[in-house]
């Protein structure tokens, strides 16, 4: 019997440490935190790379038509994200940064593609066919833009740069990957 009120605390601490991660994740959202908040925790980005992948290729699924494609057209873009990340805080020798900002990356990605999921539902072939449609396009698209601010802040912290240019960094990132795995993976 003793062994059962420890148990039970440490579920608790694990729950509220899991609420303090989370709370961290959307401070990141609203730029209220940087990376350096998160802790340096492989176990973390793995579990965080995992989530974001099927979050995001949920997401995308129907831009790819299968979920194979989507899941490989998502995987491609985080393993290119990541590597700009590498190459970016090697050039400004901060390489010891790596596993918070990755961490940040994948876990803002992952409720940003949590709010997205909704907004997909509303959006139909025609766009244009009714209001609710135009509506989830336009909100859609609110996101797709604070998650490249979301971005930029994250490179912003993570390199010690502006947010304008960390915003940049995230649009031409933005850009480059969507006409690359466009051009590599068919799209429906």
């Amino acid at each position: 019997m003793r062994g059962a009120p420890a148990r039970r605390g440490s579920f608790c601490c694990g729950v509220f440490a899991l609420g303090r991660l989370l709370n961290l994740f959307v401070d990141i959202c609203l730029l209220r935190a940087g990376p350096q908040q998160l802790p340096a925790s492989p176990f973390l980005l793995w579990l965080t790379a995992l989530l974001s992948l099927v979050s995001g290729a949920l997401v995308i699924v129907n831009t790819f038509g299968s979920l194979a494609v989507a899941a490989m057209a998502q995987l491609v873009d985080m393993l290119l994200l990541l590597g700009l990340l590498r190459l970016s805080l090697l050039l400004f020798n901060r390489s010891a940064r790596f596993l918070q900002a990755a961490t940040a990356l994948l876990g803002t990605s992952l409720l940003i593609n949590l709010l997205a999921m909704p907004l997909q539902l509303l959006i139909q072939p025609d766009p244009s066919a009714s209001f609710l449609a135009e509506l989830g396009v336009l909100f859609y698209l609110a996101v797709v833009i604070w998650a490249l601010v979301i971005i930029g802040h994250i490179f912003r912290c993570a390199l010690e740069i502006r947010l304008i240019m960390g915003v940049a960094i995230a649009l031409g990132y933005f850009l480059s990957v969507s006409a690359l795995v466009q051009s590599l993976l068919p799209v429906t």
